[in-house]
């Protein structure tokens, strides 16, 4: 079925762009899936939570659309008498917002200093991330969510892609 074979050209730039950064991820999934194999770990989902269209003039209209971008880590390796479980909430940290010491610059191959850092993500059909928008970091830990008898602790990041397009 054609259908099934659909892939969201923009979320696919989003995830080339991220994918030429960074080795930091075993998968990327376009869509949220209900599970992911430990082996595959950790790995990024990208989603789309919205989108709105408005008429920009008589001929063009403007997208907005927020997307989520989610890293899931496995932190089953971080817990045990010796290594406390922050080991592996640090890792997560590092995924999404590394931060070089001393400057608090985002390091380049996090997950947000990527999209910071390279707003024009498709620069021939004006795709970009909004930076007038708020991007925003959620974090949480989750058991049974993605694999059952898994512990995974996940990162959300919230972004904005933008791009003006005629009718």
């Amino acid at each position: 079925m054609a259908d099934d074979l659909y892939q969201d050209p923009i979320l696919k730039k989003y995830a080339d762009l991220i994918n030429g950064k960074t080795s930091n991820f075993k998968r990327i999934y376009m869509g949220d899936p209900i599970r992911i194999g430990m082996s595959e770990l950790p790995a990024l989902i990208l989603a789309k939570v919205d989108t709105s269209v408005k008429n920009l003039s008589n001929v063009e209209d403007e997208h907005s659309i927020r997307i989520s971008l989610t890293v899931v880590t496995d932190v089953r390796e971080t817990i045990s008498d010796d290594k406390p479980m922050v080991r592996g909430v640090n890792q997560l940290y590092d995924l999404m917002e590394g931060r070089q010491d001393g400057t608090y610059k985002l390091k380049p191959e996090s997950l947000l200093g990527i999209i910071r850092n390279n707003v024009e993500v498709d620069p021939g059909n004006n795709l970009r991330t909004d930076l007038s928008t708020s991007s925003r970091i959620n974090y949480g830990m989750t058991m049974d969510k993605r694999k059952e008898n898994s512990w995974a602790i996940e990162g959300m990041l919230e972004i904005t892609a933008h791009f003006i397009q005629v009718r």
